[in-house]
């Protein structure tokens, strides 16, 4: 069995979604909920952006569960437009750090960049009057009603999505539309230029924008307990809270959902960007994780790697996962910290199916004498080998071949010698 585990590992070595996954585990409950507040972000009459925010302690899953329903919209039920934002707060100097982030809007992992819509936008174009479009005031549609083709729409599209362009291009942006280099130069440029971003994409498509933000723990440290909200953190906020209200002036639609640990939101939930949205949705990522919950996750991480384990590696998963301690399946950080490891303290890993062998790889990991019971619930084999009493015969010879010790209590526990001579 040594190859199941060897592909575990491997499947384990990631610490971020290589793409957005398409399963969730544990968190039905919690899908559940977020479908209702985007069933009541895209009820007719409605408008504006509604708040809420993801709880979890470090790593527990948020990146995860940002980026499965960011898929579960945009690919499954095709209902809007997801945005995922892998860093709401970027270091450095303020004017670098919102180009940064205006950037990641296009092209962090799973991102389209406005050149993607050309499409939808020549659709919109030929269905919408010129006066309509005009009346919006959006910079990114009165420079498309000012190119002569495509080529030149889809560098007007680049530019905005914060491509990086060659000079003769920027010389043309320029020498047409007066551009300059970089169009965001303070937290008001940000603002409004991300809002007719948004805008743009949701009149072109008709969709409503779902923006996931990541990463909001940089607000708060863990290892010191204290608040590292920076003064570029706090004017990168202001930013936001700018921005969140030029999107509802703008009468759009969508959901801005936070993922955060309790502690950092605790601190944003004090700031006016987000103290007047964020109130009333609000989930919790289960803690802890259940052994069942454990073992769909090894699978899945074993698919993502298109390793299919059959039925006999799928019992010896099932083995491991069973003699896991509880306590420690808190976060799915700890989840695979246990399982990249191949055993706990109760833990060895098992290449045999003979019953003695099972019971000593038991009892030798085992720091407290177990009783039939507590032996028998930490592997499926001794389960399905012996349902209803306990194999006197073979515990009998573990007993004479001074393998095992029994106690005269009632009940009997069972101890492996083993553990005398190593403490």
């Amino acid at each position: 069995m040594s190859n199941i585990l060897d592909m575990l590992k491997r499947s384990l070595d990631r610490t971020v979604p290589i793409s957005d996954p398409d399963y969730i585990i544990g968190e039905e409950l919690s899908v559940e909920t977020f479908d209702s507040w985007v069933n009541s972000s895209l009820v007719d009459g409605i408008e504006g952006f509604l708040g809420s925010v993801v709880l979890g302690q470090i790593g527990n899953g948020k990146t995860h569960f940002l980026r499965y329903i960011r898929r579960h919209y945009l690919e499954e039920k095709d209902n809007m437009i997801g945005i995922y934002i892998p860093n709401m707060f970027i270091s450095g100097p303020l004017v670098d750090a919102l180009n940064e982030i205006y950037k990641s809007f296009f092209f962090a992992p799973g991102n389209s960049s406005l050149k993607k819509y050309y499409d939808n936008w020549e659709v919109y174009k030929a269905n919408t009057e010129s006066n309509i479009i005009e009346q919006h005031e959006n910079i990114i549609f009165r420079y498309l009603m000012n190119c002569n083709n495509k080529e030149e729409s889809e560098l007007v599209l680049d530019y905005f999505s914060g491509r990086d362009l060659f000079p003769d291009q920027l010389k043309f942006l320029k020498t047409k539309f007066g551009s300059k280099k970089a169009f965001i130069s303070n937290e008001n440029d940000f603002s409004l230029v991300s809002g007719d971003a948004f805008e743009f994409i949701q009149l072109i498509t008709n969709k409503p924008i779902l923006l996931l933000f990541d990463e909001v723990d940089k607000v708060y440290s863990s290892e010191t307990n204290s608040v590292t909200l920076t003064r570029v953190g706090a004017r990168i906020l202001t930013s936001y809270r700018v921005l969140f209200d030029h999107l509802n002036n703008k009468q759009l639609k969508g959901i801005i959902c936070v993922g955060a640990t309790p502690e950092a939101w605790d601190v944003l939930s004090k700031q006016t960007a987000f103290e007047r949205r964020f109130t009333d949705r609000k989930l919790i990522l289960k803690v802890p994780k259940t052994k069942d919950d454990t073992l769909n996750f090894a699978i899945k991480r074993l698919n993502e790697i298109n390793y299919i384990p059959d039925e006999n590696e799928k019992e010896f998963l099932e083995n491991i996962v069973s003699s896991l301690s509880d306590d420690r399946l808190k976060t799915w950080a700890d989840v695979i910290t246990l399982l990249r490891s191949g055993q706990d303290k109760k833990l060895q890993k098992t290449t045999s199916n003979d019953p003695a062998d099972i019971i000593l790889e038991i009892l030798d990991n085992s720091l407290q004498p177990l009783t039939w019971a507590e032996i028998v619930a930490k592997s499926v084999t001794l389960k399905k080998m012996y349902p209803k009493s306990q194999p006197t015969k073979i515990i009998n010879k573990l007993v004479n071949d001074r393998m095992i010790k029994v106690s005269s209590s009632r009940p009997k526990t069972y101890e492996s010698t083993a553990l005398n001579e190593e403490f």
